[in-house]
């Protein structure tokens, strides 16, 4: 039959191996679409869902972006429930007795000074004036007008030594006091006796009258 259709077409055998390569050629070129449909539904990536994810990302960025410019509510709710531990207006602290927990409720005393302070009042005894809180170490005139109206002093709080029986060691630990003129009290006694008032104190050498001012409301005689 092969033969008859080339004799009838009077072909010869290369032009029918031509023809069959054209004829292929054409039948791969009308499949080529249907081919690549077939493929194309495979590939194509569906971008319902992407786009519903990116628009959700861009809310939630846009609600981020104005949270961000508000003052967070938790903030005002702590400004509208903080009590302040100072002291009122008009009230005071007696310096005295009062612990650093106490001192600190004065304005313009934090930690730092109220320790200091309390360390100040242990070594001399108490205080007889509050003054003497400018004796304490960096607290200063400007610090003293701050926190002056909210203390006051009970003088009869001081405590006392007796100058007749203290050593040479307590007695030095007076920041009144130099260690010579410590150690001109003690040796004053030694030699004279016991003293009787603070103008007996008076009459050693050394003893400035500022000094003797300074030590008078630390000590007793008997």
């Amino acid at each position: 039959m092969k033969s008859q259709f080339k004799n009838y077409f009077a072909i010869t055998k290369k032009q029918w191996n031509g023809l069959v390569v054209l004829v292929a050629l054409i039948l791969v070129v009308l499949a080529a679409p249907y081919v690549y449909q077939h493929y194309r539904k495979d590939t194509i990536i569906n971008l319902s869902g992407f786009d519903a994810a990116v628009a959700q990302l861009n809310k939630a960025q846009k609600a981020d972006s104005i949270a961000a410019t508000k003052t967070p509510a938790y903030n005002n709710q702590s400004a509208k429930t903080y009590v302040s531990n100072k002291l009122k207006p008009g009230l005071t602290i007696e310096l005295n007795a009062a612990d650093s927990a106490k001192l600190t409720t004065v304005r313009g005393i934090g930690a730092s000074f109220a320790i200091r302070i309390i360390r100040y009042r242990n070594r001399i005894g108490g205080f007889y004036k509050k003054e003497q809180l400018m004796e304490v170490y960096e607290l200063d005139s400007t610090k003293y007008a701050e926190i002056k109206d909210q203390l006051t002093v009970d003088p009869s709080l001081v405590i006392k030594v007796n100058i007749n029986t203290i050593s040479f060691a307590s007695l030095r630990q007076s920041p009144y006091l130099s260690y010579k003129q410590a150690s001109a009290i003690i040796e004053y006694r030694t030699q004279h006796g016991s003293y009787n008032s603070i103008d007996d104190v008076g009459n050693v050498a050394i003893i400035t009258p500022d000094v003797l001012h300074k030590i008078e409301p630390y000590i007793k005689f008997k």
